[in-house]
Parts: C-alpha cells; sequence; structure tokens
C-alpha cells in the first residue's frame, strides 16, 4: 500500500478555453472541479491503475466537506484530519497548447491540526509499502512538518519519498528520505546552481546536482525534466530515460504521474524510471490529473540511457 500525505489540498477548478484574453470576457467550453494537491494526485494515478492506495489530508469548512466527497466518488481511500480553515480553491485555464494555473496559498496549520496530521501519518502507515509527503506547506506553517512526517513514515517502517519546493523542499532533504523529487527549477534552487534551459546541457546539469545531493541525503533523488524526461541518481546508478516527444495538452499534474509511475513501476531503477517518465507523458495528453494514465502510457517509447556516473563519483 502507499500512502500519500497532502499538507495543503485543494478543490481543482479546470476550464477549457479555445483561447484566453488578458482584461476581456472569457467564456469556457467547459468545466470542471475535482479534489486534488500533488499527494491526491499521485494517489489517483496509482489507483486509477490498480495500486492499493490511502490519502491523509487536512480539511476544514464547506470546502473540506466537498472534497472528502469528491474523494468518496472516486473510491479514494481517505482519510481527513479535521481543521477550522477551509479548503482553497485552484484554478486551471486550459487553452490550445497553452496551461496556466492559479494557486490559492491555503490557511495555515495550527500546532494541533499538524500533530493531528503527523499521528494520522504515523497510524496509517503501519503496514505501508511508502509514505510519500506531495506538495506546498500551508503559509506560515513550520517547514519542519515535512521531516516530522518523514519520520513518522519511518518509524511505521514504510520508505519515504518526498516531493516539495522552496524551504520544505531543503528541510526534506535534511530528514534524508530514501526519495526526493524535485524538478529541475527545484533542484537548481535548492542546489544554487543555474541550469541550461533544456536538451543535454540541461541533462548533464541535473544529474551532477543530483548527484550531490544524493550523496548529501544517502538517498535517491529523481528530478522530473519535462520535455527532456527524467534523470534518477543513487548510489549504486545514474539513469536518464528520455521523453517521447509529444504536443501537451495539459502539463498540470505530468510531474505527480511522474513520481507514481516511479512508485509503481518494476523494482530496479531502469524500471521505475521509464514507467515514471511513460505516466508522466502521457498525463500531458490528458484534460485533467483524473483521467487513467497507466492506461495510455507507453513505456516502449522512452529510451533510458546510463550515464555511468553515480552519488559516489564516477
Amino acid at each position: 500500500m502507499i500512502l500519500t500525505v497532502t499538507p495543503n489540498p485543494s478543490l481543482d477548478r479546470t476550464y477549457v478555453l479555445s483561447g484566453f484574453q488578458r482584461g476581456e470576457l472569457n467564456r469556457a467550453r467547459n468545466d470542471t472541479v475535482e479534489a486534488s494537491g500533488k499527494g491526491v494526485n499521485v494517489a489517483r494515478v496509482l489507483h486509477s491503475a490498480g495500486v492499493r492506495t490511502a490519502i491523509v489530508l487536512p480539511a476544514g469548512g464547506p470546502e473540506g466537506a466537498q472534497l472528502a466527497a469528491l474523494l468518496e466518488a472516486e473510491g479514494l481511500s481517505h482519510r481527513i484530519v479535521p481543521t477550522g480553515a477551509p479548503v482553497r480553491t485552484n484554478v486551471t485555464l486550459l487553452e490550445p497548447g497553452r496551461t496556466t494555473k492559479v494557486n490559492a496559498p491555503g490557511t495555515p496549520l495550527t500546532p494541533a491540526d499538524a500533530d493531528a496530521l503527523i499521528a494520522a501519518v504515523e497510524d496509517l502507515a503501519h503496514g505501508a509499502d511508502w509514505v510519500v509527503c506531495s506538495g506546498s506547506l500551508p503559509p506560515d506553517t513550520p517547514v519542519d512538518l515535512i521531516g516530522e512526517i518523514v519520520e513518522a513514515g519511518r518509524r511505521a517502517g514504510a520508505q519515504t519519498a518526498v516531493d516539495a519546493s522552496g524551504e520544505a523542499l531543503r528541510a526534506a532533504a535534511d530528514a534524508g528520505p530514501d526519495v526526493l523529487a524535485p524538478n529541475a527549477d527545484e533542484l537548481a534552487e535548492l542546489t544554487g546552481r543555474m541550469f541550461p534551459p533544456g536538451g543535454r546541457p540541461l541533462v548533464r546539469a541535473a544529474l551532477d546536482a543530483a548527484s550531490a545531493l544524493a550523496g548529501d541525503t544517502g538517498g535517491g533523488v529523481l528530478v522530473s525534466l519535462g520535455p527532456d524526461g527524467a534523470v534518477w541518481v543513487d548510489p549504486e546508478s545514474a539513469l536518464h530515460a528520455a521523453a517521447p516527444p509529444v504536443t501537451p495538452v495539459n502539463t498540470a499534474g505530468a510531474g505527480d504521474a511522474l513520481l507514481a509511475g516511479w512508485l509503481a513501476g518494476p523494482p530496479e531503477p531502469g524500471g521505475r524510471l521509464r514507467t515514471a517518465v511513460a505516466w508522466g507523458t502521457a498525463a500531458c495528453l490528458l484534460p485533467s490529473t483524473a483521467g487513467d494514465v497507466a492506461a495510455t502510457a507507453d513505456a516502449d517509447r522512452v529510451h533510458l540511457h546510463d550515464l555511468g556516473v553515480t552519488a559516489a563519483g564516477p
């Protein structure tokens, strides 16, 4: 079983537009609303592939009740940690060839809320293979919460993975989870490096930074590179999986699908990485994060390259 933790969940409303003009009235061709947050997205993709999952998240207010009802309607196993704060609403605008997201900040967790979330994680993590903490922290929430979630997973005997950004990613690196899953921009910020915009130079820069980070944490680092695929580095391996060329429909949630594919893939790093990139690519071709990614993913189109460098060096 894979337990996902979403410290800052949301209701995501998506508007499909023929085009968008700033400062003008724009009419949507279609709109949807779904329970979201990065951990929810990871669990949804895994659930659609037949992987047993559970979701734990804090939620309150009418929006929290709506989020719980949406999770229930999808058949997603979940535990809500009640709070006195409403769940945020994010907006996605889909135009041909372009995705625009507007994310609300969320509401701070009280110390009691944070303690209840950690207790729920440790309770549900017993018997879990993985505890995956994904997404932003609510504003004014101490970044130490990430490390406490990692420790709760460890105490329960689970492996741990974190997908975060900014100071939360730094706190996650200090906690030393089994897997860190930043994107290229997040990794560059964490390591204080400048990355090229794409292609082989980006792959090499991401490899070097991920190798240094993996050497510090002792775990693995999975770096999503968008159209350039992904890099995986651990003390024994350094791999790049090149994504097949596609025309994206919606890039929101692609990184979550990539992490889900890594968790669900074959046990060896190469198989995991190919599955990850295949699922991330498939997610780009779906109009929302609620699609069945695994059913349309094609790992045979993903090319794997052994880069011959590990966290320990050449």
